[in-house]
């Protein structure tokens, strides 16, 4: 038998029937109710009470309810503990409704398009489109709070979706209702991203514009899957978006997420916050939204040497020009954040001082662009529309201290509109009478401490202390309102009479007001595409800045780019150098083609895994343009770093760290080329002796034979220093450790040669190992020591290998994943394009 709810419960559950995979929040007068299975999720995720009540069945319905005033941070909570709301909102006034108040989803608030002002101003989250071709994917990304989208196609390798979502800091995810389950599972473990499903790709016209440079039908397909998910969860129209750029991953350096994470590149492996981290140490930004630039250049470095070199010149004006960089940090620190400010504006929920933010940035615009209108090397940046029109228009019509709420009014300046004038004066004289009523009032009672007050219930009223009640005569024509324990209230014709004009002028006021304030952001909106020009803009004249600061301040280099020498002379890590608790002991590094990889030895705590990293970070800080940690630096340029260095946890899978360690390693070996660098640590220390001995040796030698890209391989492995008898292109290097008998001094250098011993029970003594175990190990150790068997090592299989064209490998792997009976014909001839360009 059929349940038979109350009306308003039938209401609310066909509202729950169409939005089965949210938390529906249903407004209901002053708070924002859940019900059923979403009161019991959202009162143990929020730690609210869990009532019931009666919905016109025998058992009584769970509920939950938040107010709506405070509804914001709850929804936060719940959005980044993954789940989606949806937010249920009275579609007419009760006054005017014809049975029940009509409700319905206004909006839906999701992980990938939360846009909130409690957001990181410095961090960005992104929803993406993934569309599975086969062969690859096509994956569109879109930060919500800024319009940014761009897109990106990839190999059909599993991993490289997921260091994809990763590394984009992506929090949802839409697909197809059939999307291989397989790819969402471990997308779902990752535990951080909410998957929605979405079927429709097709491309709104009011979006056609942002797109059509493109030609790729599955980026167009995730693209369209993407607009359609958020026109479905925002309920408007997404004019703040930017124009969708395709990611070409031949114009920056690839690194993925092992990569990043290892180098602590945006993230610290250990902390919590930025410190620690290249970002964290280059970010001298002025603006949250430089800082957001400044991030993607860091995770981008560049490839291409002219596009370097043009950003080089930039700093170095910057670098040279201590008057020029001082006032871009005075101009820039007055800049607000322009790129969210927009998305406010197209959303329609910005309010007057957003509005007064975006005037002051307008201001500086000029100010900024003039500061760099004498240097050439800025001449392209500063070519934009100022949009000075937009800030006389602002400037005209805002107060310098609006109020906060729309509803206040006290928005704008006189002048700016006649009949909004004539109402604000209206209830100025009726605030004047006010006064001249209280003062006539007290002059005819003789009442001096009589005073006229207001409150929302009863409006205007006459107040008399109770011990002068007595003085009020009957001719007055005082109506008792409301009798308190130390005084009465009364109201008087006159004054209910001047009561309606005042409230209805500042009705008036208040809403045309707020209707003035509407018209004005609908005619801030079609400034939309040149404000995201001036926004990105002055982002990339704040990272320019930041780089500058820090290049000067410490009297970095500039680097210089070579074909395929690496030479670093007094090389540092950026970060380490700085802090006062270490006594930091620069590098040197030379690396070309005749020794491309260099096999590092020494005891642990020697420096060999700080070694590597700072020749990494100093690499990629002169591809993003900066000035590098050394006294001279000469360094190709190149286009893939890989690294597995240290036992981190696997965040992608939950496998033992020595198969991290091999899939990382795969992966490096699958797609380095002889330009890329690639930094391996103790490579095989996660199995036995031998086993990781062997693993590590055939590492380098397929290096040096068939990819021979720049790498740096520390080890304990001591065997392993003999590869640089059999191969030219290897060289040994050790970090300089002082002996004086037993007891051990680390030097922190990095000397030619491979190192005489471990140390790692010198190491052990260090640590304040019992005497008894550090004997012991002796002991054992000279045991071990007169027992070991010299083993011939066997080298050149990879050398009388058939070298293998990589090109073909990838064609046939791409064939054998195309099945031709899945494929539409568009998509057929899209695949035969692709066949053909990599053929070429």
């Amino acid at each position: 038998m059929e349940k038979k709810y109350t009306p308003m419960m039938r209401q609310y559950l066909d509202v729950k029937e169409n939005y089965k995979d949210a938390l529906v929040f249903y407004r209901l007068g002053d708070f924002y109710e859940m019900f059923f299975d979403d009161a019991k999720i959202a009162s143990s995720a929020l730690d609210l009470v869990l009532t019931k009540r009666n919905g016109g069945v025998e058992e009584k319905i769970p509920m939950c309810g938040v107010p709506h005033h405070a509804v914001n941070s709850y929804i936060q909570r719940l959005v980044a503990l993954g789940h989606k709301v949806a937010m249920v909102e009275q579609l007419e006034s009760p006054s005017e409704a014809v049975g029940i108040v009509k409700r319905d989803v206004v909006k839906i608030i999701t992980p990938g398009t939360l846009m909130d002002d409690s957001l990181d101003e410095k961090n960005a989250i992104r929803i993406a489109s993934i569309v599975d071709y086969q062969y690859g994917y096509a994956i569109s990304l879109l930060d919500m709070s800024t319009g940014e989208c761009i897109a990106l196609r990839i190999k059909s390798e599993k991993l490289g979706l997921l260091q994809t979502m990763l590394k984009n800091n992506v929090r949802e995810i839409v697909v197809v209702n059939d999307f291989n389950p397989k790819i969402i599972d471990s997308i779902r473990n990752l535990g951080s991203i909410t998957i929605s499903y979405c079927d429709k790709n097709d491309i709104d016209e009011n979006y056609l514009e942002l797109c059509n440079h493109i030609k790729d039908v599955n980026v167009l397909n995730s693209y369209g899957k993407l607009i359609n998910y958020c026109l479905a969860t925002s309920k408007q129209m997404l004019s703040h978006l930017q124009i969708l750029k395709l990611e070409d991953s031949n114009q920056y350096m690839t690194m993925d997420y092992s990569t990043i994470t290892n180098l602590e590149l945006i993230a610290p492996l250990r902390a919590v916050g930025k410190s620690n981290t290249l970002w964290g140490y280059l970010d001298k930004c002025q603006s949250s939204m430089g800082s957001r630039m400044l991030k993607k250049v860091i995770s981008e470095p560049l490839v291409i040497e002219d596009e370097i070199n043009q950003r080089l010149d930039k700093v170095e004006v910057m670098v040279n020009n201590y008057n020029l960089r001082m006032d871009l940090k005075n101009a820039l620190s007055q800049i607000y954040d322009l790129q969210r400010c927009i998305a406010k504006i197209a959303y329609k929920s910005v309010n007057a001082i957003d509005l007064v933010r975006l005037l002051k940035t307008l201001k500086q615009v000029p100010i900024i662009m003039n500061y760099l209108s004498e240097y050439e090397q800025f001449k392209e940046l500063i070519k934009i529309d100022y949009c000075s029109d937009l800030c006389d228009l602002l400037d005209n019509a805002l107060l310098e201290s609006p109020a906060v709420s729309l509803k206040d009014g006290n928005l704008f300046k006189d002048n700016y509109d006649e009949k909004l004038d004539e109402l604000k004066l209206l209830a100025t004289d009726s605030k004047q009478w006010i006064l001249r009523q209280e003062n006539i009032e007290r002059e005819k009672t003789g009442i001096k401490t009589l005073k006229i007050g207001y409150n929302r219930v009863f409006g205007y009223y006459i107040e008399v202390s109770k011990g002068q009640v007595g003085m009020v005569k009957e001719e007055y024509g005082y109506i008792r309102k409301q009798t308190l324990s130390n005084n009465e209230r009364y109201i008087t014709a006159q004054l209910k009479e001047k009561e309606d004009t005042i409230l209805n002028s500042f009705d008036r006021a208040l809403k045309l007001e707020y209707q003035l304030f509407i018209d004005l952001v609908v005619s801030i909106q079609k400034y939309l595409p040149k404000l995201h020009k001036v926004a990105n803009n002055l982002a990339y004249i704040d990272v320019l800045y930041a780089l500058s600061v820090t290049s000067a301040n410490n009297h970095y280099c500039r680097p210089i780019f070579s074909d395929d020498k690496l030479e670093i002379i007094e090389g540092k890590h950026p970060m380490l150098c700085e802090s006062k608790e270490i006594n930091y002991v620069s590098n040197n590094c030379y690396m070309d083609h005749d020794k491309s990889i260099l096999i590092i030895t020494g005891p642990n705590m020697g420096g060999k895994s700080t070694y590597m990293r700072q020749i990494a970070l100093n690499v990629i800080m002169a591809q993003i343009g900066c000035y590098t940690a050394c006294d001279s630096c000469i360094t190709p340029i190149f286009d893939k770093l890989f690294t597995r260095l240290g036992a981190s946890d696997d965040i992608l899978s939950g496998q033992s760290t020595f198969m991290v360690e091999m899939n990382e390693a795969n992966y490096a070996l699958s797609n380095a080329t002889n330009k890329s660098l690639i930094l391996f640590d103790e490579i095989g220390r996660g199995t036995s002796t031998y086993d990781g001995m062997s693993i590590a040796m055939s590492m380098i030698e397929y290096i040096s034979v068939k990819i021979k890209a720049k790498t740096l391989f520390s080890t304990h492995y001591h065997e392993i220093t003999q590869l640089e008898d059999s191969l030219d292109n290897v060289k040994n290097v050790n970090v300089l450790v002082k002996n004086n008998d037993g007891d051990i001094s680390f030097m922190y250098r990095i000397v030619e040669g491979k190192a005489n011993q471990s140390y790692g029970i010198n190491v052990a003594k260090l640590a304040n190992l019992p005497d008894a175990i550090i004997n012991r190990s002796n002991e054992l150790l000279a045991q071990f020591e007169s027992e070991k068997k010299v083993v011939q090592q066997s080298f050149g299989m990879f050398v009388s290998e058939t070298v293998v064209d990589e090109n073909a490998v990838d064609l046939k792997q791409m064939i054998k994943q195309i099945d031709p009976n899945k494929l539409t014909p568009i998509e057929a001839l899209n695949a035969i394009y692709d066949l053909k360009a990599m053929l070429k």
